[in-house]
């Protein structure tokens, strides 16, 4: 017993020291950590109030202090949508593949817009691709729609939660009150007709213009410390390791707005379906200038259909100017209005690195993230040339039926043959106007003119391009199949092999 009673006196030393390391690790760990999804108080304007995102309770007034007038408002918090992640942190995630650059996606805020009618068939793909950690931590992803939604970690953000009474009222804003009928009556989903699915109240669209701005307030005030904010909606895929290089060309402390030129009543914007990024300094200078941007604008909103546009205006009002307005070089290509297979590929644009596709399906997203997942982003950047190597020239034939590839740039028909006027480049006249009559003159004339790519042919008609584009064809099942002629397109690839760069 004695022998057993010093061998146990020799452990129990041991033990205690093994427990007080544990707990000494553990309170470590505790006081380390900050709450989740908090933000330092100088970055939220004391008189916000900031609200849990399944609050449903009315929202108090509170009163703003209008620094022009001098005047005291009552206005809601309206616009202003709880602070809170769309994911938990997940301390010591690292993001790739990342660009040789300064600038990393933990400098940036990836603002993801959808909407509730088409979240569930749009999202859960680019939580698996566009959202997954090894690409981008989740600290630096919100997640924005118009009804407030859990998917696994991930939170959604009702970014119309906390909209004004007037805003409420409009007759378009009318389907973001029914959701809340439609979500109990279990009237959501897919378009299968089981019972249950639906695609929500109809006139959901409409509410897409009213997100922009309080998106872009929000992403501002809950993540004070990026240096850039890159906005993206679900159908949309923004290739980040391409477009990080090119942010770091500008200085994020000035007022940059960078996107896909697009232009309404006399505004200049970047068009939303295609991407953009908005600088903290820019941020600063607007929404950082006004806490109540949102509804000072909230008649401007109202009386104009798209949300970009709406953004693009409000930022020209407080001096923050479209990039593309300057001229500079930098902003030609890369931010696409339409998907890879309704884009023209040219040599202007052969060498120019991809910042976005728009109109993406949900296998074109998974296609262009495992693209960017296999690139070797050290050699060089995505370029157009190589999302058409890869995704649009195994689709090319020399001749194929029920396709159309959109040539369009020479247009020959029997009834204007005889007037048209060829290219320089064209070997034979006689070849080139004699287009029109069989699709094997039409490809002829297409062979016979040094520049052309593709063609396709049409009754009587022969159309031209010295620009490539996939375009679509006619499946078997579709009417037209029953009710026209075929619609023949054909590709010369091998020419399109010989471009070089263009600067």
């Amino acid at each position: 017993m004695q022998h057993a009673f010093y061998k146990d006196n020799r452990i129990v030393p041991l033990g205690i020291m093994l427990v007080t390391f544990f707990i000494f690790v553990y309170h470590f760990e505790l006081d380390r950590q900050g709450p989740l999804g908090e933000i330092p108080a100088s970055a939220v304007p004391a008189t916000f109030v900031v609200e849990s995102s399944r609050q449903k309770d009315p929202v108090p007034y509170v009163e703003y202090l209008d620094t022009d007038s001098k005047e005291v408002n009552h206005v809601a918090p309206s616009a202003v949508p709880s602070i809170v992640p769309s994911s938990p942190p997940s301390p010591g995630s690292s993001s790739s593949p990342r660009p040789q650059t300064g600038l990393t996606t933990d400098d940036v805020v990836l603002m993801f817009k959808t909407g509730a009618t088409v979240l569930w068939k749009r999202v859960p793909i680019h939580l698996a691709t566009t959202l997954s950690p090894k690409r981008i931590n989740p600290d630096n992803v919100l997640l924005y729609s118009d009804y407030p939604e859990t998917i696994g970690s991930w939170e959604i953000i009702d970014v119309l939660q906390n909209t004004t009474e007037k805003v409420r009222n409009s007759e378009t804003f009318q389907p973001y009150l029914q959701q809340e009928d439609y979500e109990s009556r279990q009237n959501y989903a897919e378009s299968s007709n089981v019972p249950g699915d639906a695609a929500g109240p109809p006139g959901g669209w409409k509410l897409d213009k009213y997100k922009f701005l309080p998106i872009v307030r929000h992403a501002g005030l809950s993540k004070p410390d990026a240096k850039w904010y890159i906005f993206m909606e679900d159908d949309s895929y923004i290739f980040l390791p391409n477009l990080l290089p090119h942010l770091e060309k500008f200085d994020h402390a000035e007022p940059w707005y960078l996107g896909s030129l697009a232009w309404i009543h006399g505004d200049y914007f970047a068009h939303g379906g295609s991407g953009f990024a908005l600088s903290r300094g820019a941020w600063e200078k607007s929404f950082g200038k006004d806490p109540l941007i949102v509804e000072r604008f909230e008649e401007f909103t109202e009386v104009h259909g798209c949300g970009d546009h709406i953004l693009g205006h409000v930022l020209k009002e407080y001096g923050v100017q479209f990039g593309e307005t300057t001229g500079d070089s930098r902003f030609r290509y890369g931010f696409n209005p339409e998907s890879h297979w309704s884009t023209w590929y040219e040599q202007a644009n052969w060498c120019k690195p991809v910042y976005s596709w728009h109109h993406t399906h949900s296998k074109d997203v998974a296609r262009f993230y495992n693209l960017e997942q296999d690139w070797n982003f050290e050699k060089g950047p995505l370029r157009f040339r190589d999302i058409y190597k890869a995704l649009v020239a195994p689709y090319l034939h020399s001749r194929v039926e029920w396709w159309d590839n959109w040539s369009s740039k020479y247009e020959i028909k029997s009834s204007v043959a005889k007037d048209i006027q060829p290219p320089s480049t064209v070997k034979s006249t006689d070849v080139w106007r004699n287009a029109w009559q069989s699709v094997d003159a039409c490809e002829a004339a297409c062979t016979a003119w040094s520049e052309c790519v593709q063609w396709s042919f049409y009754e009587d008609r022969c159309k031209m391009d010295s620009m490539l584009l996939l375009g679509n064809g006619i499946p078997e099942t579709d009417s037209r199949r029953q009710t026209s002629l075929p619609w023949v397109s054909g590709w010369l690839p091998r020419r399109v092999e010989n471009w070089e760069c263009q600067e």
